[in-house]
């Protein structure tokens, strides 16, 4: 079993004056789009991490087949707490055994659905323990990471995060090479969600 945990509790400090996850992307907001883009693969299960903004994440994403996790310490664990609140979570929630997660960034609205099948697949053949896409040298998301990793990956302490981790182990770690940048592009600033609308070629919303 593979669950996806989705990351959506953070503060938006970089996007002053907005929820960057709430912003206007097509049909709906950045978060939903990115959620039903993990929802068209095969995952056996997906869970959002919330934090800030909690209950308009929640309305945002009404009527799609997920499970909602609130981290408490979001305003001062940044992006590991989150991390650690969905890892524990699945292992004391869920009477299925798991196989694997895969981390998932809320703010990735043009993240495609193929490369987290890839992902998937590489998982399935046993390419790596923990497995993410590369773009030239640099490592984006989503990041999969096997079930005997997460012991590591709970242990790391306030101040880190889990680039550590990979870092730390190479040799399990596994990397799928996209002729893409779309894994390294979310929506952090304006600018940012300015060229993601435009690359999707969509208006730029408030």
């Amino acid at each position: 079993m593979i669950s996806a945990l989705i990351l959506a509790a953070g503060t938006s400090s970089r996007y002053t004056g907005h929820n960057k996850l709430l912003l206007p992307f097509g049909d709906g907001p950045v978060i939903r789009r990115s959620v039903q883009t993990v929802l068209q693969t095969p995952v056996d299960r997906v869970v959002v991490i919330t934090g800030h903004d909690c209950e308009l994440i929640k309305a945002a994403l009404t009527g799609l087949p997920m499970s909602f996790v609130h981290n408490p310490n979001y305003q001062q664990g940044e992006m590991l707490s989150s991390i650690q609140t969905g890892l524990r979570y699945l292992a004391q929630s869920d009477p299925q055994p798991q196989d694997a997660v895969m981390i998932t960034l809320g703010d990735q609205p043009l993240l495609p659905a193929a490369l987290i099948r890839r992902l998937l697949r590489a998982y399935a053949f046993e390419c790596g323990e923990i497995i993410a896409p590369r773009y030239q040298a640099l490592r984006g998301h989503p990041v999969l990471m096997a079930r005997k990793w997460w012991d590591a990956a709970l242990a790391l302490t306030p101040g880190h995060n889990l680039r550590e981790l990979l870092k730390a182990q190479p040799e399990a770690v596994s990397f799928i090479q996209v002729n893409s940048d779309l894994v390294l592009r979310d929506v952090d600033t304006p600018a940012a969600y300015a060229e993601a609308c435009a690359i999707a070629g969509l208006p730029v919303g408030r």
